[in-house]
């Protein structure tokens, strides 16, 4: 452990968590806390170490749990992410893991498991971007039972062509494009790939790189935002054709596992892409028994998503 980490750099709201430990304890495990986040890009079996430690300390505290599943998660060892995901929500009562437990129940062979978290209550409570991974791991899970063409159509929705929050949703377009070369539609996989390149300044995909060229930079002028529209929209009238009619997009007042939307979206108009709600059937989220017991570990599954 360097010296020069406290645990002061954690944000005051995860400071807040760990008061509820005594004044010792809570420090030891801030300054595991900080190591594993700051590592884990750069050495995660190392990130997972500390995580693991942090939470075999301060294992009542939800960020501590989720800290553990997380960097299980970045190293494949998806038994333990589920096992520290479920506890982490059921101590903060948050959603927002929904979707990396979902991907995790993926990467152990289950994914049916992923449609019935998609169909769950706790779902219906996620923002927009969170269903929108959701839906990226639904889908991916419906290709893991073979059928692609329902793993095509739940990514049909809305927000494949708006914007949300204000943002391109590269995420889900890159995933779109890995559908259509699954199953067998190169030529439109690739569009949707470079859509996904040009419009990635914050690199949350390797859309460019699988493209064979550097991913775009963000530029400093206040003016950027309009550019990257123009471009992204000019990349698209390149390689497709318009139509006449307008797609439809949602009006951002109420969010289901199938339809997202923003305030401020634009459309794109010449994708042929269905706009009916597409979500998963299932039961509601099962209650799997959660043990506290940090010691074990497993590695069962490959990366899933």
């Amino acid at each position: 452990m360097p010296e020069n980490i406290t645990g002061k750099e954690l944000d005051r709201e995860v400071a807040d968590e760990l008061r509820a430990l005594s004044k010792d304890t809570a420090d030891r495990t801030a300054r595991h806390l900080v190591m594993a986040v700051s590592l884990m890009d750069e050495d995660r079996d190392q990130a997972l170490a500390h995580a693991r430690y942090a939470a075999s300390i301060g294992g009542r505290i939800a960020v501590t749990r989720e800290t553990y599943g997380v960097a299980a998660y970045q190293v494949g060892d998806y038994k333990t992410t589920v096992r520290e995901l479920r506890t982490a929500m059921r101590i903060s009562g948050r959603t927002d893991l929904l979707p990396m437990l979902a991907d995790a129940e993926r990467g152990l062979g289950r994914p049916e498991r992923a449609f019935e978290i998609a169909a769950s209550p706790e779902a219906e409570k996620l923002s927009v971007e969170s269903t929108i991974e959701l839906m990226i791991v639904v889908a991916g899970a419906y290709a893991d039972t073979g059928d692609t063409e329902t793993a095509l159509q739940t990514l049909e929705i809305p927000a494949l062509r708006s914007k949300v929050d204000g943002k391109w949703p590269v995420r889900l377009w890159a995933a779109y494009a890995d559908l259509l070369e699954t199953a067998g539609r190169a030529e439109e996989s690739r569009r949707w790939l470079t859509l996904a390149a040009d419009a990635d300044t914050e690199r949350l995909t390797d859309a460019a790189a699988r493209l064979g060229r550097p991913a775009p930079e963000v530029e400093a002028d206040p003016t950027w935002y309009d550019d990257e529209e123009v471009e992204v929209l000019d990349v698209f009238e390149e390689y497709a054709d318009l139509d006449d009619e307008d797609p439809a997009s949602a009006d951002g007042t109420e969010v289901d596992a199938g339809a997202t939307s923003a305030a401020d979206s634009e459309e794109l108009d010449d994708i042929d892409a269905a706009d009916d709600d597409h979500r998963a059937e299932g039961e509601d989220l099962s209650e799997a028994p959660v043990t506290a017991d940090l010691g074990e570990e497993s590695t069962d599954g490959e990366e899933a998503r």
